[in-house]
């Protein structure tokens, strides 16, 4: 073998590598190998998947007072630690958003706990989101929604992909977040029901969801262990 060609199938070597890391930070394992063989629509149906969009509440405020710099230095600060706390729970990252950050369990490792790991997982956060105004001074909060049901994971796009999910759960985990303006945990009566002896919640309002009104709970105060 030559000498430029060892080098030029080592440089090949790296670069499917370097695509094969880009891939597993855009999506799941088992949907990037279906990407790398091929396929051309990826999308898979999924039971039990416990769903979280959380915003973190107050960065709009503080980006009038910093740097482009300082802001992306505040944010990536928040989403690393939220990444290892999702990663410590089982938690499956899905995107982050404007402010915020979906997130699943149960999606593509099957979890008969995937409810309270994905609850645990919302504390975890604020308690992240707490030590760093601690830190820093700053007044940053959380406001998400939790809900559990059947959704649809795929990916979409060509010159840019997008892992995403989809359904009626996972619309309603949006609907409950959005349901206020004020911070805090909030999750549906399917999460209630199999937290309601592990933590403690309170009635907070409805979501009206197909013309149906559903009941909305502000997890409080641990009554459990």
């Amino acid at each position: 073998m030559s000498r430029n060609l060892q080098i030029k199938q080592e440089l090949l070597g790296e670069q499917r590598k370097e695509n094969d890391r880009l891939l597993a930070s855009l999506m799941p394992e088992p949907v990037a190998r279906r990407y790398r063989e091929g396929e051309q629509t990826i999308a898979q149906e999924h039971q039990d998947v416990t769903v979280i969009f959380a915003d973190i509440v107050g960065l709009d405020e503080i980006s009038a007072k910093l740097s482009g710099r300082e802001l992306v230095g505040v944010v990536d600060e928040l989403v690393r630690e939220i990444d290892s706390a999702a990663e410590t729970l089982g938690v499956e990252p899905i995107r982050t958003l404007h402010n915020g950050y979906l997130a699943s369990c149960g999606l593509n490792v099957p979890r008969l706990d995937s409810v309270q790991r994905t609850v645990e997982f919302a504390v975890e956060v604020q308690g992240i989101i707490a030590r760093f105004n601690g830190r820093t001074g700053y007044h940053l909060g959380l406001r998400a929604g939790i809900n559990t049901g059947n959704v649809v994971s795929g990916l979409v796009g060509r010159s840019s992909l997008v892992y995403d999910m989809w359904g009626a759960a996972v619309n309603l985990a949006h609907q409950t977040r959005s349901s206020t303006t004020q911070t805090g945990i909030y999750v549906t009566s399917k999460v209630y029901e199999v937290m309601r002896d592990i933590r403690h919640f309170t009635p907070a309002g409805t979501v009206t969801v197909g013309g149906v009104e559903q009941q909305i709970w502000q997890l409080s105060e641990r009554t459990g262990p």
